[in-house]
């Protein structure tokens, strides 16, 4: 069930890229995969859990290699995570506007983000506010990004900056904030 579950999933992944956002629904899903709609309402109880499931997917296969090197920075595996998160939902159409609108599934959990940073000498709240500092700061960017205005063939508009550097920039600034925040919790 759970195999089938992941295909519909990566199916719905790919229709994103086809439609965007706004031309998903669940019937057209199920015209793509030749399914009625009690097939996916078997395993997806709304529009919404499946765009839940997509989100989570889509940050899943590029995440998965992304665990922490036991020599490893934390500021530096945190720059690395953004980076991939920020590639991954550019990767799709529609990418980020999916993720800002998804909720945590099931699987989803904080606590295994947190222990480098609480290792590293964070308090739990601190590093929970700090790995949500991050992401929101990543899918900002990638939400500008998309929505970059298209020229009349279609072309991405050429942008008054360096989207990349602007974001490295940005990053920087955010991490260099969280280690003063570190610092500050070390200080006698």
């Amino acid at each position: 069930m759970v195999v089938r579950r992941n295909g519909y999933v990566r199916a719905a992944l790919e229709l994103l890229d086809e439609v965007g956002l706004s031309g998903l629904s669940l019937r057209k899903l199920g015209d793509k995969l030749g399914v009625q709609g009690p097939a996916l309402y078997a395993h997806f109880r709304s529009k919404q859990d499946l765009l839940d499931q997509m989100a989570e997917a889509m940050l899943d296969d590029e995440l998965a290699h992304l665990d922490q090197d036991p020599g490893q920075d934390w500021a530096d595996w945190l720059a690395d995570r953004a980076r991939v998160i920020r590639r991954a939902l550019l990767t799709y159409r529609d990418g980020a506007r999916l993720h800002a609108g998804s909720r945590p599934t099931e699987q989803s959990s904080i606590l295994p983000l947190i222990k480098p940073l609480v290792a590293a000498g964070f308090s739990e709240q601190d590093a929970q506010y700090a790995v949500l500092s991050v992401s929101r700061y990543t899918l900002g960017c990638a939400i500008d990004e998309q929505q970059r205005p298209a020229d009349a063939d279609g072309a991405e508009a050429a942008p008054d900056e360096d989207p990349e550097a602007s974001f490295e920039f940005g990053l920087r600034l955010v991490i260099t904030g969280l280690r003063g925040v570190v610092r500050a919790a070390a200080a006698p």
